[in-house]
């Protein structure tokens, strides 16, 4: 009987390698499913019944390839399956931009978003180095920049300038990414956000214009959101002597003096029962180093869903006050000077009776109602005034 020996060719033992190599592999990946809180290396070695290194290097192929993941507790290193989603999934049917580069900055893949952005074609883009990508429609210069090998960051924001459309704005992740024969590459994600930031934008700028027109009236502002107090303008601090930050802490109502706080109240109130009306007063305050100042103030209220603001503005009118007051007292001067006089005095602007005092009704038997409304000439025969005198408007008259 004849025998044949049986002989392995140097491939058919690669093949056998290869396929036990796959099982060991499929092994360590059931086992790691089943754990999902992930185990040691010790753990698995002992569940299979294989040798730490064994387990070990296997677990170094799972790892470079992406399929397995691993986290330190101090000594400790704990693998877990690796939740990866199919790459062709996640550029088909996500709304960001997404690009996968290899670790040359080749371009792997790319989505139909991102190709409509650049204006290019997946022929156009698929395969070439990104730094010479070239778009007829976007420039694409801070992209370039931002995942540069010397400025490569997992996440920030690029602006690309888009002919007769304007700016778009994204905010780009960098995400390290294994392939599954073990090369290293990233991928970029863009979420577009060019409404939201273009709103933040004009929202600042807003803000910055009203900063610099309260900063710079001669009124001191307060706004108060539900009776808190969210802003006080530079003024309001150089009026009331306090600083922001007491200004912030205070009720408004303590730098009223305690002579005029009822009334400012009952204004309050007015104004907090009818917050759709405009209110105004006037009042003395105190300041802070105890010196008093008049001010005008006019209150109006916007409302905002459940909050309610109170615009108040305080004009300082002390000045205006003082002077009015220097001009009663000088009224008041005059006039107890013009009532002593032995003289008639009548007082004439433009031809027209402006003041009589009482001598001048003792003299003509006139009254002052009647002088006023008949006038000089209709009541009192003129002979001999200076012109000097008759120019000033100013008419003694004597009893002989």
């Amino acid at each position: 009987m004849e025998t044949h020996d049986t002989i392995t060719t140097p491939s058919g033992v690669c093949a056998a390698m290869m396929q036990d190599y796959q099982q060991e592999l499929g092994a360590i990946r059931d086992l790691l499913k089943k754990n999902p809180n992930g185990m040691s290396v010790t753990d698995i070695s002992k569940a299979l019944k294989k040798n730490k290194n064994t387990v070990g290097r296997y677990l170094d192929i799972l790892l470079i390839s992406g399929q397995v993941d691993m986290r330190t507790y101090g000594m400790a290193k704990v693998y877990t399956l690796s939740q990866r989603v199919p790459l062709s999934a996640m550029l088909s049917y996500s709304k960001e931009l997404i690009m996968v580069l290899d670790d040359e900055f080749r371009i792997i893949d790319v989505n139909a978003n991102f190709l409509t952005l650049l204006h290019l074609s997946r022929e156009e883009a698929v395969g070439k180095n990104i730094s010479f990508l070239q778009s007829p429609e976007v420039d694409v210069h801070e992209l370039l920049d931002s995942i540069s090998k010397e400025r490569k960051e997992a996440e920030t924001t690029v602006t690309f300038f888009v002919k007769d459309k304007g700016e778009r704005i994204f905010h780009q992740k960098c995400v390290p990414t294994v392939f599954d024969d073990g090369g290293k590459g990233i991928t970029l994600i863009l979420e577009d956000v060019t409404e939201r930031i273009l709103a933040e934008r004009e929202i600042r700028e807003s803000e910055e214009r009203f900063r610099t027109m309260a900063e710079n009236i001669r009124d001191g502002l307060i706004i108060l959101e539900n009776g808190k107090t969210v802003y006080a303008n530079r003024r309001i601090a150089e009026i009331t002597g306090y600083s922001f930050k007491e200004l912030w802490a205070m009720d408004t109502l303590s730098i009223i003096p305690e002579e005029s706080r009822d009334e400012v109240i009952q204004r309050r109130k007015e104004i907090d029962a009818h917050p759709e009306t405009p209110g105004d007063f006037q009042t003395w305050i105190i300041r802070k180093d105890g010196k008093r100042r008049f001010v005008y103030i006019r209150i109006n209220t916007a409302r905002q869903g459940s909050i309610l603001f109170y615009f108040i503005i305080f004009t300082d009118i002390t000045e205006l006050k003082n002077q009015e007051a220097k001009v009663r007292e000088s009224e008041q001067r005059f006039r107890m000077m013009a009532e002593n006089i032995q003289d008639g005095l009548i007082i004439v602007e433009n031809d027209k009776v402006v003041y009589t005092n009482h001598r001048i009704n003792e003299i003509s038997g006139y009254t002052d109602e009647v002088i006023r409304r008949m006038g000089l000439h209709g009541t009192i025969i003129v002979e001999n005034v200076s012109g000097g005198m008759a120019d000033a408007g100013l008419i003694p008259f004597s009893e002989e």
